[in-house]
């Protein structure tokens, strides 16, 4: 009887020390974090409070007082709300193809979807100005059949059509995990009942997969609103974003506490967009669960 007591206290027992061994598996992640990523940020905050070596607001405020700088973040977030928009749009059919296992082909579709992945962003990049260039692709497409709508090069535009290319890999995965979890019995049962295929996808699958509409959007507009390489050589100096003020005040003009501040306004202002877009997608699915 002793014996069983003892063998059944064992698992209590051990129970601390497995938990002290498994927290300790977490602190070379911790330490790589704390490293490299909080406290330069903490070193970047501080410098950019600290311009003349006293506490100070005057990057802030040299920022938000010139219209230049703010139309450079309002821009920024735009080409970033627009990239994820277009994104969404795009490969939400991928998505959808990819979801269903009876479909053929898939394997072709999902290597198509992640090949650019597999190319250097430089290289993409270099890929859209010979296709947006004045004498590129699309110009002598459009001047073909007669509508001369010029080059897309050094524009919005241009950055937004390249910035989609580079980040749909990234909504298609997000999109396609979160409609696989969907159970097909759901829409089958909802077609019985005599709901068309519009009905279906408006009350079934578009509610059901709005987790992964979420976490594809806020992954993209953060990935388009740090990007630094597209913009850059696909705007250029005459459709300037944050990144590229961040690398022009820091590398050129060696002004590093007004480029701490840049970095640190971009960083705030991407947070707060994306929890609101998060706040906003759940209270949207929490109402149509309450209706239903």
């Amino acid at each position: 009887m002793s014996m069983l007591v003892e063998k059944r206290g064992m698992p209590s027992a051990m129970r601390m020390p497995v938990r002290l061994h498994a927290g300790l598996l977490l602190v070379p992640a911790i330490l790589f974090y704390a490293v490299l990523f909080v406290w330069p940020l903490i070193i970047s905050t501080w410098g950019s409070f600290t311009p003349t070596g006293k506490f100070s607001l005057q990057t802030y405020t040299q920022f938000f007082a010139d219209g230049f700088y703010r139309s450079v973040l309002w821009r920024s977030l735009r080409i970033s709300a627009i990239t994820a928009l277009m994104t969404l749009i795009i490969g939400y059919p991928i998505a959808v193809y990819l979801s269903q296992s009876w479909r053929k082909g898939r394997s072709l579709v999902v290597f198509l979807v992640i090949a650019p992945m597999f190319v250097s962003a430089v290289v993409r990049s270099y890929g859209w100005i010979i296709i947006l260039g004045p004498n590129g692709l699309l110009s002598s497409f459009t001047k073909a059949i007669g509508l001369p709508i010029g080059h897309l090069l050094y524009s919005e535009a241009g950055i937004i059509i390249a910035l989609t290319h580079v980040f749909l890999p990234f909504m298609v995965i997000a999109l396609a995990g979160s409609l696989q979890q969907i159970d097909p019995s759901l829409a089958r049962a909802a077609q019985i009942l005599g709901a068309n295929s519009f009905s279906v996808f408006m009350r079934v699958t578009l509610p059901l997969s709005l987790p992964g509409i979420s976490a594809g959007s806020v992954i993209v507009f953060c990935l388009a609103a740090s990007g630094f390489v597209t913009p850059a050589l696909v705007g250029g100096s005459a459709v300037p974003v944050m990144p590229y003020l961040v690398y022009k005040e820091g590398l050129l003009v060696l002004n590093w506490p007004f480029a701490s501040a840049v970095a640190l306004i971009l960083l705030v202002a991407t947070a707060l967009a994306t929890a609101i877009y998060t706040f906003a997608m759940r209270d949207a699915a929490s109402k149509r669960s309450v209706v239903r």
